[in-house]
């Protein structure tokens, strides 16, 4: 179950005994089925996760009704989850995270987290570059949808991120880039007839 996240993890940092220890001891085991909710809209998000397989979606729903694509996580690509707002302020979420597979994760109680954090200089690193690029890839991706047409922010999508592309099904590609799924369709099938 932690095989993942402690190759993860030693990519970054120098991962002591110790610290293993106690993430191994704090960590537990959460499955979410296809289709169900790790957090819904209006909870308060008390835990981080660490994804170990399967793909799940950040969602808003309006009050008008539209749903809005914010994001997508996917075991080794985007593997660290919470809904930042919530955890931080322990707020209720304005956010929902479902999973669009079967999921397996390993939940993290922030209680856990800050501990570890204070009590591990190398772990208080390890958390905060998570936050700090949980928050660089939200940025990223709303100011490459603002500055690119929907057209060239699929091909960005195809380029940079293809585990997407591969994994996610298009009718969410397609509210994430903010058109039909038929002009998708369309998009997708003259840019991998005629590659950029």
């Amino acid at each position: 179950m932690f095989d993942q996240l402690e190759t993860h993890i030693r990519k970054e940092i120098p991962l002591s005994d110790e610290l293993w220890k106690r993430l191994q001891l704090c960590g537990k085991e959460v499955a979410v089925g296809k289709n169900q909710y790790l957090l819904k809209q209006g909870e308060v998000c008390h835990h981080g996760y660490f994804l170990n397989k399967g793909s799940l979606i950040q969602l808003f729903q309006h009050e008008n009704g539209k749903e809005i694509v914010l994001g997508f996580y996917i075991d080794h690509v985007y593997s660290f989850i919470s809904s930042p707002r919530s955890y931080f302020s322990g707020t209720g979420s304005t956010f929902e995270i479902k999973a669009l597979e079967d999921c397996s994760l390993i939940a993290f109680s922030k209680h856990d987290l800050e501990s570890m954090a204070q009590e591990f200089h190398e772990f208080s690193i390890f958390y905060h570059k998570i936050t700090a690029n949980a928050l660089h890839n939200m940025y990223m991706f709303s100011a490459m949808r603002l500055s690119l047409s929907a057209e060239d922010f699929f091909i960005f999508l195809m380029k940079n991120h293809p585990a997407f592309l591969q994994r996610i099904p298009d009718k969410y590609i397609a509210r994430f880039i903010g058109v039909s799924d038929e002009w998708l369709c369309k998009v997708k099938k003259r840019i991998l007839k005629n590659p950029v």
